[in-house]
């Protein structure tokens, strides 16, 4: 018989009695410290949530696991990622591994050709594996606060990518290939040391590009007439330029904290567009 078995917030140091048909398992924020054997035994499960405990390393094991759809092992100490991950071909909802202590991703993780959602975030992650370009289903992919300085080209073969958070690492170039990522809407590169403002992804709603060191807009942005949002504070900007007018669709302009040297006297027709301007 088909079961659920969900304790959060329990206080608990052990697993409890799992029993045969479990197809969803939870014990997020617990005090729990090593999986037992027994897990690993669970083939029906679809939804595994391990988040906010104690663990310290996930078992190569997890790869019987074959109808897990979603896996939720953030929050924990894990240093290290199985390849066997690499055999879970039903994962096609989210695999959450942020803030533990991973330095780096098993090239196997590009096997899971309909995982949707990734979330990398608050890791020691130096460099991303080539294999990731296989994720040709991923439509959001967070990697905030790691230590990534470059992205791989295979990164850049991923048809679905809707929104990318590379917030706080150390990127100070995006490669050229950036322009294949055809279905990009936001993208976020905020407390990086990125030195120019990436204008090849047409379809761009948003960027965020707070606390980087660009010093030009250029009137490349022109191409980007479905930007709704720019984000450009605490950059080294001297000089706003009026080409910004021509963008159709932008909301809101931030560009506080910069050292602009005047503020332009056009401004003024970009508010009665009703774009939001700051700064």
């Amino acid at each position: 018989m088909k079961s659920k078995l969900t304790l959060h917030n329990q206080q608990l140091t052990s697993f409890p009695e799992m029993p045969d048909g479990l197809i969803e398992l939870s014990v997020f924020n617990n005090l729990l410290e090593i999986i037992p054997e027994r897990l690993w035994e669970l083939k029906e499960l679809e939804v595994l949530n391990l988040s906010a405990n104690k663990f310290t390393s996930i078992s190569y094991k997890i790869g019987q696991l074959q109808n897990l759809k979603m896996i939720d092992l953030g929050h924990n100490l894990i240093n290290e990622i199985p390849p066997s991950i690499g055999t879970l071909f039903n994962l096609d909802s989210y695999l959450y591994l942020h803030n533990n202590r991973l330095k780096y991703l098993p090239d196997e993780i590009g096997e899971l050709k309909k995982l949707q959602y990734l979330n990398i975030s608050q890791n020691e992650i130096q460099e991303l594996p080539s294999g990731i370009g296989k994720l040709t289903m991923m439509v959001e992919l967070k990697a905030e606060k790691n230590k990534l300085n470059i992205l791989p080209d295979s990164f850049f073969k991923l048809p679905q990518l809707t929104e990318l958070n590379m917030a706080g690492n150390q990127l100070n170039i995006l490669p050229v290939q950036m322009k294949f990522l055809e279905k990009l809407r936001v993208l976020n590169l905020e407390d990086n040391l990125m030195q120019n403002l990436p204008t090849e992804n047409y379809a761009l709603n948003e960027i965020h590009l707070r606390n980087n060191l660009i010093e030009k807009i250029p009137d490349s942005i022109i191409n980007l007439v479905n930007l709704r949002k720019l984000d450009l504070r605490g950059n080294k900007i001297t000089i706003v330029p009026e080409i910004l007018l021509e963008l159709p669709n932008l909301e809101r302009l931030d560009l506080r904290w910069n050292p602009i040297d005047n503020i332009p006297s056009w401004i003024s027709r970009l508010k009665e567009k009703e774009c939001l301007v700051y700064f």
